[in-house]
């Protein structure tokens, strides 16, 4: 049940039963457990407001002083997106890709595995920058996730299961069942590697059981490379009610950083993971106390200077969270009109220039409620909006991940129609020179 999606739009509209929908608002809150998050939504609103988040400067800088907006005008769509590039800046541009990827990872040897928009079964590789691809393996069900492990090892996950494969994806055998059928872990953020090779993996999903959750937080970890895994529901004995969000591996905070959902949207980070040969359930430690702190990120990346994460309130205020050493946190505000749109996820890329960091935010509850492609040159310090859309007529995605930092960068572009079906979706890579005949609005 997506509380801000259903009473977003009612309550916004001018109605006699506007009473009966806020008390409907506060029992359907209590019922699923978001009565916290909604006072925190309150309060964040309420220094938005009175302007409290200017004091320190707590708002996300953007340093461009023009950028492109995607609007639901087919023709301006036409000439400045399928035309195949989209300026950022006199050095890079977007071209477009003939091939539809809707995940692609990259291996340390570059080849590209992922799986496509048009055939969602299929595990492909790419062996010359997305001109074309090759089919290695045919499931019997779309691919929900994926991940490569530095030894191009090979996981793939369908249907609430996790399948392996040691040969480049020829051949696959289930490795681990998740507690679902739906259940599967979120792509770039749900799976990491540490660096004595073991693997961890949280599991995501969403079952509604008529008055509560199905509980799916549950984190998994390997030290065999995938072989055998361990489960832990050490989230759920600490009162997570849903899920895992994100376990990622930081180099630079030297930790392993986790956050769940939905009722606590908590954020632990683990050093002793790292650097002692200690059980997956000890050394857990808790970063945010009460929910109003922020903690459920949906969304991480780092550079050698920051580890940077993304918030995920939909409908309420959503913040750039960024940490030196994973013990202090700089918590900025998206100003509006971005503010409602969570921060879907963040990807580093290794610039001619140096590391820069890549953001998509997302909302489709209202055309007031606009939605960014943005990315910044000093580890989430300042930032620079690319491409500004309205999310309830596109969508923006980063599509494409790495073990390490490389210059390869894909984004989808979705186009919906007035009832949020899939008209047109093209995919496009950065890549280095503009497109003269292309300028921002």
């Amino acid at each position: 049940m997506d509380i801000s999606s259903k009473y977003f739009a009612l309550l916004r509209q001018p109605s006699p039963l506007v009473v009966k929908r806020l008390w409907d608002l506060v029992v359907d809150l209590y019922r699923v457990g978001k009565l916290r998050e909604c006072v925190s939504f309150l309060r964040w609103e309420l220094f938005h407001r009175l302007r409290l988040f200017r004091l320190g400067n707590r708002y996300v800088t953007f340093t461009d002083q023009s950028f492109f907006s995607i609007t639901n005008d087919r023709v301006w769509l036409r000439k400045n997106t399928a035309a195949g590039s989209v300026l950022i800046n006199a050095e890079l541009s977007f071209r477009a890709v003939p091939i539809d990827w809707k995940y692609c990872f990259r291996a340390t040897d570059g080849r590209l595995y992922g799986c496509l928009f048009s055939r969602p079964n299929a595990l492909v590789v790419s062996v010359d920058r997305s001109q074309s691809v090759e089919v290695l393996h045919e499931f019997l069900h779309p691919i929900a996730s994926l991940f490569v492990s530095r030894n191009s090892t090979l996981f793939v996950c369908v249907k609430g299961a996790v399948y392996q494969s040691r040969d480049g994806g020829l051949s696959f055998r289930p490795v681990l069942n998740l507690s679902t059928p739906i259940s599967y872990f979120l792509f770039n953020n749900g799976m990491t590697e540490l660096p004595d090779h073991t693997l961890l993996l949280g599991e995501y999903g969403s079952i509604w059981h008529g008055r509560s959750w199905q509980n799916l937080a549950y984190v998994y970890s390997s030290i065999d490379g995938g072989e055998t895994w361990t489960s832990s529901d050490f989230l759920q004995r600490q009162g997570v009610n849903k899920h895992v969000h994100l376990v990622r591996y930081s180099a630079t905070a030297k930790a392993v950083f986790l956050t769940d959902g939905d009722n606590k949207k908590q954020i632990w980070s683990n050093r002793a993971l790292v650097n002692e040969s200690t059980g997956f359930t000890t050394g857990w430690q808790l970063i945010n106390r009460y929910h109003h702190q922020t903690g459920g990120y949906l969304s991480m990346a780092e550079t050698q200077d920051a580890v940077v994460f993304g918030s995920d309130y939909l409908g309420g205020t959503n913040f750039i969270v960024r940490t030196v050493d994973g013990v202090r946190f700089e918590k900025l505000t998206l100003p509006d009109p971005y503010r409602r749109s969570p921060v879907m996820n963040l990807v580093t890329r290794q610039g001619a220039s140096g590391s820069e960091l890549w953001a998509t935010t997302y909302s489709c509850l209202s055309s007031q409620a606009k939605s960014l492609l943005m990315c910044s040159y000093d580890s989430g310090k300042t930032w620079t909006r690319v491409i500004e859309f309205d999310g309830a007529s596109h969508e923006i995605r980063l599509v494409s991940s790495s073990q390490a930092p490389s210059d390869d960068l894909y984004i989808s572009i979705t186009e919906f129609d007035s009832l949020h079906r899939q008209q047109s979706h093209r995919v496009y890579r950065l890549a280095c020179g503009p497109n003269p005949l292309v300028q921002p609005s």
